[in-house]
């Protein structure tokens, strides 16, 4: 009898040894380090770095972090608790952190705040530039990101400066300079430094033109099935763009901008932009009736076209004629900065 007893004792001890241990509380898996005082710490390694850039925090008292700011328009950064310790707290670099020189604000559990100086790089990227023709005046857009801070934009390796319109993170307007160059990449410097746009930026200035806001360089309409003039409907640069007005109830109807003369000893690319009508259209493209393109201009948008006379109008020395004809039914479609770049 008295073994029972003590047998029944002891599994009421065990059972309530389990019921005080099922009572703890529940923990996230965070180390169960206090909050200490993160008055001061060893550093930040590194010391720079762009969006996903991984960082590591040295000092002491660093327990029971809840919240890691990005002080430039407090950007939080996201860090996993069960990667940190009293000594240390590891994290990255948000994607969507400002560039330039700030402060890293942690704050613990208890209100208590450190602030470990840091320099994020976010450097300018354009995405897209429109439109990459211009002359003296010309306003341009630039797409991308990191453009709010921009504070200078050039062409590179030149002091000729464009003026900012207007700027967001996403969005760069900006009025373009005189240059004497034909050609050139635009320079832009924000707070983390400068980057060289990919795009090519093309002088029409510096350009021997066929036609930009008007017929040049002797060229005439010789054109057939259609009407074709000068129009300020749309444009790229400029006032005006050459409006091709096929007829719709004709087909294979013909821009002929005939009787020019322009020696293209000195010219190494034959360029042009076409805005197309409500649906895609193919339309053949040629100099001196030699050499023909099939091109297929996307419908309600400019487009731009470049081909280089060497490779695409190989033995092509001189230019009198240019021919777009539309294949098939008539639509109208608008072409802009027919000219050759050096």
């Amino acid at each position: 009898m008295k073994k029972i007893t003590f047998n029944i004792t002891a599994l009421f001890a065990f059972c309530i040894a389990i019921a005080f241990s099922s009572c703890k509380k529940d923990s996230d898996g965070s180390p169960d380090y206090k909050a200490g005082d993160p008055a001061t710490s060893v550093g930040i390694k590194p010391d720079s770095g762009s969006g996903g850039a991984m960082l590591t925090l040295t000092g002491s008292g660093l327990g029971q972090m809840r919240s890691i700011v990005f002080d430039n328009k407090n950007v939080p950064a996201a860090f996993q608790s069960t990667l940190n310790t009293e000594e240390n707290i590891i994290f990255r670099v948000p994607d969507t952190a400002y560039g330039g020189p700030q402060n890293i604000i942690f704050t613990n559990v208890e209100g208590k705040t450190l602030k470990v100086p840091f320099r994020v790089l976010a450097y300018p990227v354009i995405t897209t530039v429109f439109p990459t023709d211009f002359i003296a005046g010309t306003t341009v857009t630039l797409t991308g990101s990191n453009l709010d801070d921009v504070t200078a934009v050039v062409f590179n390796g030149s002091t000729d400066a464009a003026i900012i319109v207007s700027k967001t993170r996403g969005q760069l307007v900006i009025t373009m300079p005189a240059t004497n160059l034909d050609r050139g990449f635009l320079k832009l410097t924000n707070a983390t430094g400068s980057v060289v746009a990919t795009q090519e930026m093309v002088n029409v200035a510096k350009a021997t033109i066929v036609f930009d806001e008007a017929l040049q360089n002797g060229f005439q309409d010789w054109g057939w099935g259609g009407a074709y003039t000068a129009s300020t409907d749309d444009k790229i640069t400029g006032l005006k763009s050459f409006k091709g007005a096929y007829d719709p109830a004709g087909s294979w109807g013909g821009i002929q901008l005939g009787g020019g003369s322009i020696n293209l000893t000195t010219e190494k690319y034959f360029t042009f932009w076409a805005k197309g009508a409500d649906e895609d259209k193919n339309v053949n493209v040629n100099l001196n009736w030699n050499n023909a393109k099939t091109i297929t201009i996307p419908a309600n948008k400019w487009t731009y076209f470049k081909y280089t006379l060497a490779t695409d109008f190989p033995g092509t020395t001189s230019v009198n004629t240019v021919v777009f004809q539309i294949n098939g039914n008539g639509k109208t479609i608008y072409f802009d900065n027919i000219m050759f770049v050096k």
